[in-house]
C-alpha cells in the first residue's frame, strides 16, 4: 500500500474515513486497502491490560480498539471486526 503512514495513538470516532492496511505481512485479506467509514468502536476497557485470573502477566496483546467499518465504495458493513493497528487515516483519498 503506497499509504505507509502509522496509526494514531488514540481511537478513531465514528464516522472517520480510514484505509484498511494489514500489518501482519503474511496476512491476506480482500479487504486491504479498502476505503471505509468507521460505524463502531469497540474500545478496550482500562482493566485490559492488567493480569489476567491471578496470573504472572496479561493474557495476550491486544489493541485498544477494534473497528465495525463500512467501504465507503460499496456501503456494505465489512463482515469482520479490525483491529486498530490495521488501519490509516483516508482522509487525503477521495
Amino acid at each position: 500500500m503506497p499509504n505507509t503512514q502509522p496509526p494514531p495513538e488514540d481511537p478513531y470516532d465514528v464516522g472517520d474515513r480510514v484505509r484498511v492496511r494489514l500489518t501482519d505481512a503474511d496476512a491476506e485479506s480482500p479487504f486491504d486497502g479498502e476505503i471505509c467509514r468507521v460505524v463502531h468502536v469497540f474500545v478496550d476497557g482500562p482493566d485490559r491490560d492488567e493480569v489476567v485470573d491471578g496470573g504472572s502477566g496479561p493474557e495476550r496483546e491486544m489493541d485498544r480498539a477494534s473497528y465495525r467499518l463500512e467501504a465507503v465504495e460499496s456501503g456494505e458493513v465489512l463482515p469482520v471486526v479490525v483491529r486498530h493497528r490495521d488501519v490509516v487515516p483516508a482522509e487525503d483519498d477521495p
